[in-house]
């Protein structure tokens, strides 16, 4: 596969060391970190639900309410929602139960069920290149892994329970570095399991007591062929028409239309599907549903879209779930590390790319913390034609399936 789509995702959750979002200046002095209160200006009390997990609708709807919501965009629910899990599984009281609430889930048990299932997802994948002959079979690839590393240089280390528990549940590894060190090994690790799509994740954690990290892969072609047709024109969101090109392919795809939404479904190998919706895209369980397999005649444009969150978007998200604990001096992640800790910052870095081979994409979350079948006549096919804005979802699974990336192209 020459083309490829990627997906760059760095979350960055700063904990304890911070003031606000800034590292204290000399975070070896014994002045306790102040955190600063954040204010949420979004409201999530309308969102719908789409039909995925209820984390990932409301993170849909809250990133479309912000300026980022007036352009082409990209986010990984489920790169963020691992990184998560390796935070509630080091939270205790308040600040654990909130978390867990935040993600839809009644017990840890419960977060741990759900994160095997993301894992089953990974081993189906490669069942799927095991029991059929798929040329190329290198070039595809699923995986989701995690790290977690301390900072030889600064107080504190990671509770022998918990980095039990994080090996049992997230096959985390163990690692640490100088904190002059420590962003070079993690972005030399980052850089290995996203086979060089992300070369670069931090930029400098000798301030981080100690640092979570997700990576995620994911490469496949599509299991029909698209071809490249040219460029035409876009009607983009902001009224300008603009150029791109496009891709087509015609075959059975799981289709639905009403007054007010069109969706296809178009697989790719390994279980992978992805989802291109036009107009209203609520209620989304049921359309798809209620979509039928029939000849569709798809035409969506190659894109490449990028995205950062770095303006406190995802702490606000959090926040507006009521997980707001873990953002100040009462944060108790006791369990995971020998330091008091809280969060400061979460960033998230997204970009992507599709072309008429398939898809490539790598995510990398960081979570730093620091101290505090001659054949019969066949019918017209729909017309599906994504020249006007349009969604895409990324999911592994179709009876209950799982968001890897969700994105809008609307200029």
């Amino acid at each position: 596969m020459k083309n490829f789509l990627i997906c760059l995702l760095a979350i960055l959750l700063c904990l304890g060391c911070f003031t606000g979002c800034k590292p204290a200046s000399n975070p070896g002095q014994a002045e306790t970190p102040k955190p600063i209160a954040r204010t949420v200006s979004v409201d999530l009390s309308g969102t719908v639900n789409l039909g995925f997990p209820a984390f990932d609708n409301g993170l849909i709807e809250f990133l479309k309410q912000t300026d980022l919501g007036k352009d082409n965009c990209t986010v990984s629910p489920l790169s963020y929602k691992a990184a998560l899990t390796l935070a509630a599984l080091g939270a205790e009281g308040e600040t654990q139960a909130q978390l867990l609430n935040a993600l839809g889930c009644r017990s840890v048990e419960e977060l741990k069920t759900w994160y095997a299932r993301v894992l089953a997802g990974v081993d189906d994948f490669d069942a799927y290149f095991d029991s059929e002959y798929i040329e190329d079979r290198g070039k595809a690839a699923y995986q989701v892994v995690n790290s977690v590393w301390a900072n030889e240089s600064l107080p504190g280390e990671f509770q022998q329970s918990y980095i039990r528990d994080a090996a049992d549940t997230c096959r985390a590894e163990v690692r640490s570095a100088p904190g002059n060190e420590l962003a070079p090994k993690i972005n030399e690790w980052v850089n290995e399991k996203t086979r060089g799509l992300i070369p670069k994740l931090l930029q400098d954690a000798s301030d981080f007591s100690s640092v979570l990290v997700n990576a995620l892969y994911l490469k496949a072609g599509w299991e029909g062929s698209f071809i490249e047709i040219g460029k035409d024109t876009f009607a983009a969101r902001s009224g300008q028409q603009t150029e791109k090109t496009y891709m087509q392919q015609t075959d059975d795809f799981r289709y639905y239309r009403d007054e007010k939404t069109q969706l296809v479904a178009v697989p790719l190998q390994g279980g992978i599907t992805m989802l291109f919706v036009l107009g209203d895209e609520t209620d989304l369980t049921r359309k798809l549903a209620q979509a039928e397999s029939k000849p569709v005649e798809v035409t969506v444009p190659m894109f490449d879209v990028e995205t950062t969150l770095s303006q406190g978007e995802l702490c606000d998200y959090l926040i507006a779930l009521g997980c707001d604990r873990m953002f100040t001096d009462q944060a108790e992640f006791g369990p995971m590390f020998t330091e008091q800790l809280f969060v400061g910052d979460i960033v998230q870095k997204a970009k992507v790319h599709i072309d008429e081979e398939g898809l490539e994409a790598a995510a990398a979350t960081a979570m730093a913390l620091c101290g505090c079948a001659m054949p019969e006549e066949e019918p017209e096919p729909e017309i599906f034609r994504a020249d006007r804005p349009f969604s895409f979802y990324i999911v592994n699974g179709f009876e209950a399936p799982e968001l890897l990336f969700w994105g809008q192209i609307v200029n």
